[in-house]
């Protein structure tokens, strides 16, 4: 019985053509899925069906010349430096959590995981290995989004001096709430549970209504990072290793256009000639 039903599904592998993979994608997009929701899920299939043909069960894939959907992407927004400072006149433990999250690009949910002991504090290095988040009200730590979210980050005195700082006042904190303090704390913690994503992203906005500043997202600070690396002219390599992605061409992809333009620069040179 199991033969007979292994052999029946790749019988309907086989009858899956480039034509039918086309009509499921225009499917997909009538149910109003964003273009990149669809590339992922043709990108799957894509493996399922490469594995098939690697394992002589199918002789070609139907998903191999399908070409990704262009991506429509929004105008990313960012601060500069300046906006930055304007924003860290705040006095309340946030201004540790929102500086981290400028100086260094880590994402939200790696910051809720770190603990103490993840901060090397002869390097100066944060160990970036672990990722948190609630599920169903119940704080659920686990590996980063891709093993190559796995990575240290170098860190400058300051912010190193504000981290030292807000644990100090976490000490006194949980002693007031009769909680133990170690190096197994999680850094940003405030109260007698670990910290969720939710108060981080809505205070943004609240330190931002009496200023000139225009709110962004919680997530704008990892581009708002990315933006002042480039300023500082800094490679492609250096910020993809730092933000922790999967190969330069990521890097390239979703921030390439923050860039100088360089025809610009090449045109310009070409005035000397004349």
């Amino acid at each position: 019985m199991q033969q007979y039903t292994i052999n029946k599904h790749i019988r309907d592998l086989q009858k899956i053509s480039h034509t039918h993979i086309i009509d499921f994608r225009n499917h997909l997009l009538d149910k109003k899925l964003s273009n990149k929701s669809v590339n992922n899920i043709i990108s799957t299939l894509n493996k399922i069906f490469e594995t098939a043909q690697n394992e002589k069960f199918i002789q070609n894939n139907p998903c191999s010349k399908i070409k990704k959907l262009p991506l429509d992407r929004k105008k990313m927004k960012f601060w500069r430096q300046e906006e930055l400072k304007k924003f860290l006149t705040i006095k309340s433990f946030l201004k540790t959590f929102y500086a981290l999250a400028f100086f260094t690009g880590m994402r939200c949910g790696e910051m809720l995981a770190l603990q103490w002991k993840d901060i090397d504090r002869i390097l100066m290095e944060i160990d970036v290995r672990k990722s948190a988040t609630y599920l169903k009200k119940e704080f659920i730590v686990t590996l980063p989004k891709t093993k190559n979210s796995i990575r240290r980050i170098s860190i400058n005195r300051k912010l190193f001096s504000l981290l030292d700082y807000w644990r100090e006042k976490q000490e006194d904190l949980f002693k007031k709430l009769n909680i133990l303090h170690s190096d197994e704390s999680y850094i940003f913690q405030y109260k007698d549970t670990p910290s969720s994503k939710d108060i981080f992203s809505r205070k943004i906005k609240y330190f931002c209504k009496n200023s000139d500043l225009e709110p962004i997202r919680l997530h704008d600070f990892r581009h708002s990072q990315v933006a002042l690396l480039i300023d500082q002219g800094e490679d492609y390599a250096t910020i993809k290793e730092r933000l922790g992605h999967g190969s330069v061409k990521t890097t390239i992809d979703v921030y390439g256009h923050l860039y100088p333009n360089k025809q610009k620069e090449m045109t310009d040179k070409l005035d000397d000639l004349f």
